[in-house]
């Protein structure tokens, strides 16, 4: 290996699906190979080390569940000195506080990065502790969008010079525009159906309880309306939705389709996309559905507005259903306006968040790392 090349380990306390998993898996598989070699550390078993393996890059899987793991520092502290790590990479926060507390002991620089509002307990008894480790051990805490930068730089008292801010991208040679009707087909749906669509894990802040509202509301306007979520509901509130489908009378016209491998097609079937998060540090699904060409309907929950800005998409108030039931009628009855929005969406996503410009700011920020003095760094790695 050339003296050059910049030895990077990549480390995340999860095995996804994810946001903060795609993303991981974006980072440590694209970087180039000429001036980077990868070294992938996993917290479990599943989608993410099976993607890592299909692009030739077998992950280290050591599980860091618990308070604090002892073992699982000294496990990393040995991966760093065989591997020669130049820069540690370390995905959520969990992840952060471990490689910051190595980047103390080893002196290799770490870089964290916070995806969203829900990384950091600020209710636990640690925390203190734990922002303490993160300020001190990492030369840079990137986050995924610059609501993101203002909620969490100052709750961790972090310098400006130590943050950066790189937006995540989206491949547009999966993520493009085109029509499918194949999910319409599988569904048995009329062929004037009106899908609606969401996609992402059924966790709290998604707020799929403020869709499933918004349905009742559209339903009773036209029956020709049906929903998908798209996404892991394996757990108690994945069975509370069901519930609560039931409850309201949709459940004949909502289709949980769980984790779904063929994102882009799901999108393609769409006639709308609707992200109805009370919190959301960026979302990897709202720029997908933007640059498949779908129109987009989402809350002002923190990263979307910076995604929608220039009339990109139509924008709502959090925990208002009417408000997003008027919005997708909007965009579905009128075609022009689907039109206009899709256009200036497929624009954005071009200009702000394709995969290579993510890749290459990462590329940047490291390079820039490894290769300047910390005082140097100020200006450097800010996304912009």
């Amino acid at each position: 290996m050339r003296d050059d090349v910049i030895s990077v380990m990549h480390i995340i306390d999860t095995g996804g699906p994810g946001g903060a998993e795609t993303v991981f898996l974006q980072m440590a598989t694209g970087l180039d190979p000429a001036r980077f070699r990868s070294v992938a550390v996993v917290g479990d078993n599943g989608w993410l080390p099976e993607q890592l393996e299909k692009r030739s890059l077998v992950p280290h899987i050591l599980s860091a569940k618990g308070s604090f793991k002892t073992g699982y520092l000294l496990a990393l502290r040995r991966l760093v000195r065989h591997h020669k790590i130049d820069v540690i990479v370390a995905h959520l926060y969990g992840s952060a506080t471990y490689a910051s507390l190595l980047g103390c002991i080893r002196g290799v620089p770490v870089v964290s990065v916070l995806h969203g509002q829900s990384d950091v307990a600020h209710s636990d008894r640690l925390a203190p502790l734990r922002s303490g480790i993160v300020r001190k051990g990492s030369r840079k805490v990137v986050f995924v969008s610059e609501h993101l930068k203002d909620h969490f730089g100052s709750r961790l008292r972090l310098a400006e010079s130590q943050c950066a801010v790189i937006p995540n991208g989206v491949d547009a040679e999966v993520f493009r525009p085109c029509r499918d009707r194949s999910l319409r087909s599988q569904l048995a749906l009329a062929d004037d159906a009106i899908l609606v669509g969401a996609i992402g894990n059924v966790r709290t802040p998604k707020a799929y309880d403020v869709l499933l509202r918004a349905a009742r509301i559209l339903l009773d306007r036209s029956q020709r309306f049906h929903f998908i979520i798209a996404g892991d509901r394996a757990n108690d509130l994945g069975r509370e939705l069901v519930e609560l489908s039931r409850s309201l009378g949709i459940e004949q016209q909502l289709s949980f389709l769980g984790f779904r491998a063929d994102v882009s097609r799901i999108l393609h079937n769409l006639d709308a996309f609707v992200l109805s998060s009370r919190t959301e540090g960026f979302s990897i699904a709202c720029i997908e559905a933007m640059a498949c060409g779908i129109p987009v309907i989402a809350t002002r929950s923190g990263g979307p507005e910076e995604i929608l800005a220039g009339g990109a998409g139509i924008l709502v108030p959090t925990d208002d259903p009417e408000a997003i039931a008027q919005a997708v009628d909007e965009v579905t009855s009128s075609e022009s306006l689907a039109e206009a929005l899709t256009k200036k969406a497929l624009k954005r996503v071009q200009q702000e968040y394709s995969l290579a410009k993510m890749v290459s700011r990462y590329e940047a920020l490291l390079e820039n790392l490894i290769r300047h003095p910390r005082h140097e760094l100020a200006e450097l790695g800010n996304g912009h």
